[in-house]
């Protein structure tokens, strides 16, 4: 037993780990590491073909809690597979601690597995002085990946309470352009819109950096349509819109106000362009508007608003986002009322 290729596979495969881990929870300015990009997202494709042949977002609501679960203990099998490789490179990597004979695989494997989780038997040991360090460093490896593992679900679970409390203060305000701006527009000029805007600004640009440092939370799908961000701050870009183009009544310091907002949404949009999703290739269909020109103040035509929107470069980014997410376009057009009449 024991080679120096195997040793050097070993090693490699825990730097990956290492890297991996490191720059997927405490790196905020990317997208995660090679491999759990290439796990989530071919996870993630494949059960997002399944719910768009069966149509099941309770499955698809399950997903997030399981690839985050998978991807753990991805980390966990590769590092003991990295060490147990390392400790197979040479026959006095491992002995048994009272006759000092050569442990066998099984026992290797053993041995790191407790060495890795740090509990320490003590059954087997290190042969001689030069492999006393590895299984300290295997411990010390393994207790950082336990440690960056609890604290990465912990942010997970708070960034996905956040990015559902926002949904659901874009739902209060209506399910689809049309009741946003039905409830909110103050004789035409959207003050309670703005109001609403100035506190969710924020939110939207947390959120923003939350999907780009803790990537797995693109993948935390809501059953519940009320809850889903996707489908929000696509209505709330419509509707912003909409009040921007459309109303005669709007003084400067609210279209600012809306502009702001507007631009933050496209900001938001540019972080999931560079980590997550791929614009369409074309502008998508914008259904035909009824009911928009007869809104308080509203000096253009259904026709024109339709055109205006189809117009907007942004929407080949938001229809992306709402694909990717498991929900349809012209879910963002019809509230839940309409979608059942």
């Amino acid at each position: 037993m024991g080679s120096t290729l195997v040793g050097i596979i070993g090693a490699l495969l825990i730097l990956l780990v290492i890297y991996d881990a490191i720059r997927t929870t405490l790196s905020v300015s990317s997208s995660g590491g090679p491999l759990t990009n290439r796990l989530v997202s071919g996870l993630w494709f494949l059960l997002l073909n399944i719910h768009r042949r069966r149509k099941s977002h309770a499955m698809l609501s399950s997903v997030g809690p399981w690839i985050t679960v998978t991807l753990l203990l991805t980390w966990f099998f590769v590092a003991w597979l990295g060490w147990f490789l390392l400790f197979c490179s040479s026959p006095q990597a491992v002995v048994v601690s009272t006759s000092k004979a050569t442990a066998s695989v099984m026992e290797r494997a053993y041995y790191t597995g407790y060495t890795l989780t740090t509990l320490g038997y003590g059954d087997f040991v290190a042969g001689n002085d030069t492999w006393r360090l590895p299984p300290v460093l295997a411990a010390a490896n393994g207790f950082f990946l336990f440690t960056l593992s609890i604290t990465y679900v912990l942010n997970i679970i708070t960034n996905v309470i956040q990015k559902r409390q926002a949904s659901l203060t874009i739902s209060a305000m209506g399910e689809d352009p049309q009741q946003i701006l039905a409830a909110t527009h103050s004789g035409g000029e959207y003050t309670t819109l703005i109001s609403q805007l100035q506190t969710l600004q924020s939110s939207i640009t947390t959120l923003g950096q939350q999907h780009l440092a803790y990537p797995i939370l693109h993948y935390y799908h809501s059953e519940a349509r009320s809850k889903a961000f996707s489908l929000a701050i696509a209505t709330l870009y419509q509707a912003i819109n909409v009040a921007c183009f459309a109303s005669t009544q709007l003084e400067d310091t609210s279209r600012e106000q809306l502009l702001i907002t507007r631009k933050t949404i496209e900001q938001f949009l540019d972080t999931l362009d560079s980590a997550f999703i791929n614009p369409s290739q074309q502008l998508p269909d914008i259904p035909v508007l009824n009911g928009y020109a007869d809104l308080p103040r509203i000096g253009k035509s259904n026709t024109e608003i339709h055109d205006y929107l189809a117009s907007l470069p942004y929407q080949t980014l938001l229809v992306a986002y709402v694909h990717k997410d498991g929900w349809q376009w012209q879910d963002v057009w019809q509230s839940t009322n309409n979608s059942h009449t």
